[in-house]
């Protein structure tokens, strides 16, 4: 299994922007085959910066995900509306444990 965080810092006046396009990819990602979860997150205290918090069955599944249009369409876009370099930190995990 393997967790992916990405954060991205929206430039000034690209906020709503951000999410739409955001919007645009979280559907047809949540539907590929290999996606256990795809959230969007923004930070309640930084309003422009924002996390994508994925989990994918294997690095296999993440690097078709890479390659699908929606994502090519969306990774065009971002750097259009974000300041500097994405932030992603992939983590490969064998196994999760709920706490209770």
């Amino acid at each position: 299994m393997l967790i992916l965080i990405a954060k991205f810092k929206a430039k000034p006046g690209c906020r709503e922007q951000m999410i739409a396009l955001a919007k645009e990819a979280i559907e047809p990602s949540r539907s590929e085959e290999g996606c256990i979860i795809y959230d969007f997150l923004q930070d309640p205290f930084s309003p422009d910066s924002f996390t994508f918090y994925e989990k994918w069955g294997s690095r296999e599944d993440l690097d078709l995900h890479f390659g699908e249009p929606h994502f090519k369409e969306f990774a065009l876009k971002v750097p259009e509306l974000t300041v500097g370099e994405p932030n992603l930190i992939s983590y490969e995990i064998e196994s999760e444990t709920e706490i209770s």
